[in-house]
């Protein structure tokens, strides 16, 4: 036996551990080292055939290492990528700001309208809505109105003047209220110039009659969602629909007179709304619910499908304070503008305001005519106030009387020009210049 090969104990017999042992492997061929191995040699290299192993050995963990890492790093992508799709993170468009431009753009509408402005609009409108049935001589007429205001112990109903066109002043009206109660009515007066007509009624109790919120024309802006509310109770005898959505065009029409009237109608908007015959002479209303018009059943040239023209409500309530009072349409300043529409004011020289009116027509002999005012020609301002649209220059001349002086400034060709002119009275009809 080699003297250095330690001897195993014999059976049954203890180990001695004071006996020497087997001599320890070399430091690099075992899994440890003495601490004083070491601090013996600390920098000594392996031999070449144990680094080469070792070399493979590190660099076959390194790969195992990377390996994990990249799966782990795949994992997780498609772990975020899952959990922002699932909360909307992803897909969604960004935030755009942009500035507002000054000038007026132009609106593409939608006929389909919103539908919850319809639903708010309705029930605060509806209430103030009633239905009319006139006798004239052709036979009953049916038609809408609202009312606009409660003195004493009657309301006053603001209508259609078309419901009376054929029935004369003494004929017989009934009116139902929104809650159906039916009562005979009384024609204070009637506007064909205008095309409105004023009832009174007595509802009673009194207190649970609603008027209408009126607006103005002032405020209406081209594209502007528009709802036509008409009676129920009217809708139900024609099998129409007392109810429609539509849009505001800029523009303000004169009608001639025709068959057989002795009226022309001026300054009337148009709207693009298809109203059922039950709803003309109620109420044109705003998004915010408030009326801005009366809608008319107008015939002539300028009658489109799916058009409908309206009464200002400006125009309607200075004429409807008036026939309380009096009895009879008040007279109407005579500007003499016939056609008009709103353009953008951007670029033009002279105009601060972001939009202005363009005139298309302008009447034969009217104070327009005679100041020098021809078509094409661009109203900048009136009595010192900007004309940014349409609706507020009709807003400004319902509020104007005959013969007053009114300073216009207008661009014709491009260069600006200034007139004070005195206001006539509105003619019964008018031709264009």
């Amino acid at each position: 036996m080699d003297p250095d090969e330690e001897q195993s104990p014999a059976p049954g017999e203890e180990p001695d551990d004071d006996r020497p042992g087997r001599p320890w492997l070399p430091p690099d061929d075992r899994l440890w080292r003495h601490p004083s191995e070491v601090r013996v040699n600390p920098a000594s290299s392996p031999p070449a055939e144990t680094a080469g192993t070792l070399r493979v050995w590190v660099r076959r963990v390194e790969l195992r290492i990377w390996f994990l890492g990249l799966v782990a790093g795949v994992v997780g992508a498609l772990v975020c990528t899952v959990v922002l799709l699932a909360t909307g993170a992803v897909g969604t468009q960004p935030t755009v700001l942009t500035e507002r431009p000054t000038a007026t753009v132009a609106v593409t509408p939608t006929a389909t309208g919103s539908a919850s402005s319809a639903t708010a609009v309705l029930p605060q409108v509806e209430p103030s809505v009633v239905g009319l049935s006139v006798n004239g001589a052709q036979g009953v007429e049916t038609g809408s109105g609202i009312i606009v205001s409660t003195t004493d112990q009657y309301c006053y109903v603001l209508t259609d003047s078309a419901l009376f066109q054929e029935a004369g002043p003494n004929s017989q009206v009934q009116v139902v209220s929104n809650s159906g109660q039916q009562k005979a009515g009384y024609l204070v007066g009637t506007d064909p110039s205008a095309g409105i007509a004023v009832v009174r009624v007595v509802f009673l109790p009194l207190s649970s009659q609603s008027t209408v919120d009126l607006g103005s024309v002032a405020n209406t802006e081209t594209g502007e969602e528009v709802y036509s509310v008409g009676s129920p109770f009217m809708a139900g005898s024609s099998n129409g629909s007392y109810f429609a959505e539509g849009y505001m065009i800029d523009t303000s029409s004169y009608l001639q007179p025709v068959n057989g009237a002795a009226d022309a109608m001026f300054s009337m908007l148009v709207a693009d709304i298809s109203v059922d015959t039950s709803a003309y002479g109620g109420a044109l209303v705003d998004a915010a619910g408030d009326v801005i018009g009366i809608t008319n059943p107008v015939t002539g040239p300028l009658v489109r499908t799916g058009l409908t023209y309206v009464t200002p409500i400006d125009t309607a309530m200075a004429d409807v304070t008036y026939m309380i009072k009096y009895g009879k349409a008040e007279p109407h300043p005579w500007f003499g503008v016939l056609q008009a529409n709103d353009i953008s004011g951007a670029g033009l020289p002279h105009v601060t305001t972001s939009g202005v009116v363009q005139v298309d027509t302008v009447a034969s002999g009217s104070p327009a005519a005679k100041a020098g005012i021809a078509d094409s020609d661009i109203i900048v301002s009136m009595g010192g106030k900007g004309t940014s649209s349409v609706g507020e220059l009709i807003s400004w001349m319902a509020d104007a009387k005959p013969g007053q002086v009114v300073s216009v400034d207008w661009l014709a060709n491009g260069k600006l020009r200034e007139s004070d002119i005195t206001l006539g009275d509105q003619p019964a009809s008018a031709s264009p210049s």
